[in-house]
């Protein structure tokens, strides 16, 4: 029976679709669950006493293992999501990452969900039930579950001595840079582990690269951003980790939890993060002060700089991963455009009848140099999307008027000022409060 007000865990698998959805699955696998076998449950406890030594904390006294095929678990997955998501937030959540140029409009980011979880789970441990779902499909021993199964036992070990429990309380926060961040180090620590793990037992090797070079249709036809928020927690969460165990062992990575990292920089640049390189917070302007009674927020978000990068780059569909590797694999130009994010918010906002949007968006950069980068970047980035051209007296302040948009970009110091509007008297008038609303000074950097 689920506790009051707590949820279940699940990991993050879709771009910026509620940073509440995790691939850690309800505990519903008791119903539909195969006998128990013996050699198998012998093997798992094995493989859990191993994974906690290996991860350097005390073997958890009872696991309750639950078989499930995967033909089971995925017949549950779209009942399950639709448990846990709010389609009111994943609707305003797609048009704001649509107005964006993230993803295309119309898309159904629930039902996305539904058949890239379907594609994809392994298995989970559901923290309310003290439950480990293993997906088995009648095999004698286990092969590649074994790695499956330790990754999964670090994350019952996260929640027995770690408490998580404020991770994924943030994770509900309206700052999907930072969850995706914090969800990094969360992955990351039980990639680590279970790498570990692999390192003792290299038979598994093989398994493992032929899972990485499957074929994932769903995936490959995925919004780029999807797919790379997807890996991003594993790939660059590892990498995070393994330079906080450079530096400090396990300790680090324990004591990590108790300060989380705050954005996706601090991920992929972890000397940012072990010099508390805090991204700075910016505030927006309210729709009625910028346009007038009657208009009203839609969606309210961070990007960071893996999303920014991730836009800069204008990928195609399944783009952005190394077919190989299975890394993250994104152009050297966009990465360096977005590389000197310091902090961003943008907001996308309604009219009353819901038949108008207006899109802002606040960023702050390490420099003035790094702020112009961006927002040459972005300019060449919106005449590619919307098939004109930025132009105006200064290129530091430049508008772009189709029949269908008008935007305009600001540089300003270290800011820069973005506004996309169905019209250009509504882009200058979000602009004008937008510039002349109070921006916070960007965050102090080490000393």
């Amino acid at each position: 029976m689920n506790e009051p007000g707590r949820r279940r865990h699940w990991h993050v698998r879709t771009a910026l679709f509620t940073m509440t959805l995790l691939v850690m699955l309800a505990g519903r696998g008791a119903a539909l669950g195969q006998q128990e076998d013996p050699v198998i449950e012998a093997e798992l406890a094995r493989i859990a006493n191993e994974t906690a030594i290996l991860r350097q904390l005390p073997a958890l006294d009872r696991i309750d293992d639950v078989l499930m095929s995967r033909a089971e678990l995925q017949a549950i997955i779209p009942e399950l999501i639709a448990q846990e998501s709010d389609p009111a937030q994943v609707a305003a959540e797609a048009r704001s990452l649509a107005a964006i140029g993230l993803i295309p409009e119309g898309i159904d980011l629930v039902d996305l969900t539904v058949r890239l979880m379907g594609e994809q789970a392994a298995g989970f441990y559901d923290p309310l039930t003290d439950e480990m779902l293993v997906v088995s499909d009648g095999e004698e021993t286990l092969g590649i579950e074994q790695y499956f199964y330790a990754h999964e036992i670090v994350h019952a070990l996260q929640d027995a001595y770690l408490d998580p429990e404020d991770l994924m309380e943030e994770l509900t926060s309206f700052n999907s840079d930072a969850s995706l961040a914090q969800l990094a180090l969360y992955e990351g620590d039980a990639v680590s582990a279970s790498n570990d793990y692999l390192a003792n037992h290299p038979a598994l090797v093989l398994a493992i690269l032929q899972e990485v070079g499957a074929d994932f249709p769903e995936l490959d036809q995925a919004p780029a951003t999807v797919g790379i928020s997807l890996l991003f927690p594993y790939v660059s969460g590892v990498a995070f980790v393994d330079r906080l165990r450079a530096e400090g062992g396990w300790d680090a990575v324990d004591a990590a939890y108790a300060d989380m990292p705050e954005s996706t920089e601090q991920i992929l640049h972890p000397l940012k993060y072990l010099d508390r390189d805090a991204p700075a917070t910016l505030a927006l302007p309210k729709p009625a002060d910028a346009i007038g009674e009657g208009w009203r927020t839609v969606d309210e978000d961070t990007l960071g700089e893996l999303q920014i990068a991730v836009l800069l780059a204008g990928l195609a569909p399944g783009a952005g991963i190394n077919g190989i590797t299975g890394e993250i694999d994104l152009p050297e130009a966009a990465r360096n455009a977005a590389a000197g994010w310091d902090g961003d918010r943008f907001a996308l906002w309604e009219d009353e009848n819901g038949e108008r949007e207006i899109l802002i968006w606040r960023s702050v950069w390490d420099t003035p140099q790094d702020a112009r980068a961006f927002s040459r970047a972005l300019a060449q980035f919106g005449n590619e999307r919307w098939g004109s051209v930025f132009n105006g007296e200064s290129a530091d302040d430049v508008a772009l008027v189709t029949p269908d948009i008008a935007a305009r970009i600001l540089l300003d110091g270290q800011h820069v000022l973005y506004v996309q509007a169905p019209a250009l008297p509504l882009a200058d008038a979000a602009l004008a409060v937008l510039q002349s609303a109070p921006a916070p000074d960007p965050a102090p950097g080490p000393d």
